[in-house]
């Protein structure tokens, strides 16, 4: 809401009147400038005319002598005793008018002496004519003293009426300048006036308009107030009947143990009524009985806090003296008018959760049994099925080698009786019998993986690498395949005889499915790090603490602490063969397992899966990337070799 504009409206008002009496004290200043300086123009002009009246009358005076001197008649005297009655009081006004003028009143003072040289000289003619003649008087005349007296009379009143004329122009001058002044004063004073009254009328129509959009917003204000009173009411009954007729058991209690509502599950779960628990040290008793001061403790203690707790579990016992358990949750909503602390405590009937769960907990230990002895009694046969693998395999041997060895003989001692067709078959014994020979030594190899403990060690990885090359020697000089070895080859954990059956089956891999060219098998290594907890960037780090590197599971032998980095060492066999769909390279590393008819590439099925069961005895991993026709790239990962480390604290 925007302030109102009193203030401003007050302080223009204010401003309005100071100018107006500026105004009206400065047209007054003025007006009475104006009004002496008009005086005093006045004054000049009655001093001006006041010389000219007492020249006028002393040339009465010297008329009046003349033409009694020229007639002798008394009546021609009449204008000259008529000047001398008031030239007198002509000189005593001057004096009077001019005594703010020093010089003024010292050439008047002046005058009066040649005035009173010019009467003297007038009489004395006059009393010549009178006594003697008008011969003596002419005489006297002749002198030219009278004219001399006249003539210095003359400049004298000329200077002072020159002196009053520069007077009276110079007041004329501040007359009209003060005029102007205060015609100037007062227009100015006036335009601002104008000014200031149309500001504050601005201000006081504008203070109308805030006001009387303050009070339509007051209106809406007090409008919405009253929708949002309503709303409350509707709010309030609203949370009152979800209360009354909430699912759960709620309680409203105040600090000092009242209970000012319970709703209607709380009466029915509980079997009180609300007149029956009207303190908290009511239900209490009721619902507790022993454990009344405990809980009664407990339940005080939530007007401390200020925040929702679980309570946890308790157990109650209701009006029909049945024995329930309710786990409870409260909550502060603050106090109430009388100052008083008010929690809401709500509650859960969990008995049949809890018989349920007991229930379980029975059901699980027997099922725990059950597994067990199912386990126990899974291992023991997959043991015997194992020693029977391993003895069938072991046991078949023998005839086969016979079968092998009479085909044999019989192709050599009777080969020159037998057809074509007969060389054929017992031809076609031998070579059954070569398949079925390896067939047995790889489930013989792949069973002794599984039934031998193995013994880990330091290995020189390149040495392995190197013996591994020479077993397959034959079969990649028959093929001109071409081994390149990447080194060095750092040192890993690994069972030395294992190790080399698993690079020498995966060079057999890479030989022998390769069509219309050469093999060419590269064959390098590289160091991978598990990172520190908490850095996922490294893609192989998370593959490690995933479980999974490439597309295969790893051994739980390998799996380490994800807190300390664990360095590993990963093998490449990369070939220039016919590669892998991307759906097949999962069944690969089975047993039995094969893409390709035994009649387009030889081998049992099994070389893959030892290399897998293996790798996972030695604790590694074992992966491969591949596309069709692009060759592919098999990887086996073990752990290298720390000097610094205790490299066998967890091995076997």
């Amino acid at each position: 809401m925007k302030q109102s504009l009193t203030p401003q409206i007050t302080a223009g008002i204010g401003m309005v009147v100071a100018l107006l009496i500026f105004n009206a004290a400065t047209s007054y200043r003025n007006t009475i400038k104006l009004i002496e300086n008009e005086h005093w123009v006045s004054h000049t002009h009655q001093v001006l005319t006041e010389l000219e009246a007492t020249l006028s009358t002393l040339k009465d005076a010297e008329t009046g002598q003349r033409g009694y001197l020229l007639t002798g008649e008394e009546r021609y005297l009449e204008p000259y005793n008529s000047a001398i009655a008031r030239i007198n009081q002509q000189v005593a006004g001057l004096q009077q008018r001019t005594a703010d003028n020093k010089r003024q009143q010292q050439r008047l003072r002046d005058l009066k002496i040649a005035i009173d040289s010019k009467l003297a000289d007038l009489e004395g003619t006059l009393n010549l004519r009178r006594k003697q003649n008008l011969a003596a008087a002419v005489r006297q005349i002749k002198t030219g003293r009278g004219k001399q007296i006249m003539g210095d009379i003359r400049q004298q009143i000329a200077t002072m009426t020159a002196e009053e004329t520069q007077l009276l122009q110079q007041r004329a001058r501040e007359s009209k300048k003060s005029a102007h002044l205060t015609i100037l004063t007062f227009t100015v004073a006036s335009l601002v006036n104008f000014l200031l009254m149309l500001l504050v009328y601005y201000l006081v129509k504008r203070d109308r308009t805030l006001r009387d959009n303050a009070e339509i917003k007051q209106n809406q204000l007090l409008d919405q107030l009253e929708h949002d009173r309503h709303s409350l009411q509707l709010s309030e009954e609203r949370f009152r009947r979800a209360i009354l007729n909430a699912p759960l058991p709620i309680m409203l209690h105040a600090e000092n143990g009242e209970v000012l509502q319970i709703n209607c599950a709380w009466t029915e779960l509980s079997g009180y009524e609300y007149s029956e628990i009207p303190t908290i040290e009511d239900w209490t008793e009721k619902a507790y009985h022993s454990r009344q001061s405990v809980v009664q403790a407990h339940i005080d203690r939530l007007h401390q806090l200020n925040a929702r707790i679980s309570e946890g579990e308790y157990m109650i016992s209701t009006a029909s003296g049945e024995t329930r358990i309710w786990e409870f949750y409260s909550a502060p909503l603050g106090q109430l008018s009388d100052g008083r602390s008010l929690v809401i405590s709500t509650a859960l009937d969990i008995t049949a959760r809890k018989q349920a769960e007991a229930e379980i907990r029975m059901l699980n230990a027997t099922l725990e049994r059950r597994v067990e002895l199912r386990t126990n009694q899974l291992q023991a046969a997959n043991e015997e099925l194992e020693a029977f693998a391993y003895t069938v395999a072991h046991d078949l041997r023998a005839p086969l080698r016979g079968m092998q060895g009479l085909a044999e003989a019989l192709l050599e001692d009777y080969r020159d009786i037998l057809d074509e067709l007969g060389q054929e078959y017992a031809q076609q014994i031998v070579n059954s019998g070569q398949q079925l020979e390896e067939l047995i030594q790889d489930l013989l190899a792949y069973s002794r993986l599984s039934r031998t403990d193995l013994s880990l060690q330091v290995l020189d990885l390149e040495s392995a690498v190197t013996e591994a090359i020479a077993m397959v020697k034959a079969d990649a000089k028959s093929r001109q395949a071409q081994i390149s070895v990447r080194a060095p080859l750092p040192a890993v954990i690994a069972h030395r005889v294992t190790l080399v059956q698993v690079i020498a089956n995966l060079l057999t891999n890479a030989i022998k499915f390769v069509e219309g060219t050469p093999p060419q098998v590269q064959i390098w290594a590289e160091e991978l790090e598990l990172p520190q907890e908490g850095e996922t960037d490294s893609d192989i780090a998370g593959e490690l603490e995933r479980g999974t590197v490439g597309q295969w599971e790893h051994s739980q032998l390998l799996m380490v602490s994800p807190v300390l980095p664990v360095p590993i060492i990963r093998l490449w066999v990369e070939d220039n063969g016919i590669g892998i769909a991307q759906e097949h390279q999962k069944r690969i590393f089975r047993v039995f397992e094969r893409l390709h008819g035994i009649e387009s590439y030889p081998g049992t099925g099994i070389g893959l899966a030892i290399v897998k069961k293996g790798v996972d005895r030695m604790g590694g991993q074992v992966g491969v990337e591949s596309q069709v026709g692009q060759g592919s790239r098999f990887w086996i990962q073990l752990r290298k070799h720390d000097p610094n480390a205790d490299d066998f604290a967890s091995g076997r």
